[in-house]
């Protein structure tokens, strides 16, 4: 009895112990299981933007046009700035590997930001010459690689590459006395570079919300014209030219949807 007591003892172990074994691997496939995933952001996508632009325009009156008519009105390396709405599109595409995000996107905003600088020489009256410079910023855009990760919903990156706008620039000299003005009207599309940081949130499969803020600083060009008042030339005729240096800080917020969701 005692023989059958242990045998049936040492068979109830081993089933045990086999269950317990066969239990193991189970156990273990679950604490490695994956966790859950990020929020998708790949593929194509478009979208619109809105935001606030900080112009910085430095001019230079290269060839003293404005110190012909008064030695006391001429200006060099004069800074101005100006700020105000901007609106616009962008579109691009993102690929996506588990949680990292590498893109290219494309944008262009609209706006009318006029940056004006008014120069005197200090006198009144009749004696009063004055140098007017208005910068505009009538649009800018850009085209951007973006790199980033996703935590949960947001996607956080970096962006840089091309940039480009549009400004038209006026120049106008004014001799009250006189009662004589020249005005030269200069229109350019300046290239340059764009680097900045940004957000965006999933709010599901398509849709997205965004925020960016982008620095651009455009290569500098320069305005050369041909004055035709004597109280401004000197000489008939005489080449005049202003030297232009632009950059421009864009805060936005916008909208993106995502194709194929």
């Amino acid at each position: 009895m005692k023989r059958i007591f242990f045998a049936a003892c040492a068979v109830a172990a081993l089933a045990a112990g086999s269950a317990g074994a066969a239990d193991m691997p189970a156990r273990v496939a679950m604490q490695t299981q994956p966790r859950a995933g990020c929020a998708q952001f790949g593929g194509l996508y478009i979208g619109g933007n809105v935001g606030w632009g900080y112009y910085d325009h430095r001019w230079n009156d290269r060839d003293a046009w404005s110190g012909t008519n008064d030695d006391d009105l001429h200006r060099s390396n004069v800074n101005a700035s100006k700020s105000g709405f901007l609106g616009g599109v962008q579109g691009g595409y993102n690929f996506q590997m588990n949680c990292t995000v590498f893109g290219i996107e494309a944008d262009y905003a609209w706006g009318n930001i006029k940056n004006d600088t008014l120069e005197t020489d200090g006198e009144i009256g009749a004696a009063l010459d004055t140098l007017s410079i208005q910068s505009r910023l009538r649009g800018l855009g850009s085209v951007r690689l973006r790199s980033g990760f996703v935590v949960d919903n947001l996607l956080l990156y970096v962006t840089g590459g091309l940039a480009f706008a549009d400004f038209q620039r006026t120049y106008t000299q004014t001799d009250v006395g006189l009662a004589a003005t020249e005005t030269f009207q200069h229109n350019s599309t300046r290239w340059g570079w764009a680097a900045g940081f940004g957000t965006e949130w999933a709010i599901n499969n398509n849709w997205s919300i965004k925020s960016e803020v982008l620095y651009s600083r455009f290569e500098s060009d320069q305005a050369s014209f041909t004055c035709s008042a004597a109280f401004t030339c000197g000489l008939p005729g005489a080449a005049k030219r202003f030297d232009n240096q632009d950059s421009v800080w864009v805060t936005r917020l916008g909208v993106n949807y995502r194709f194929g969701g």
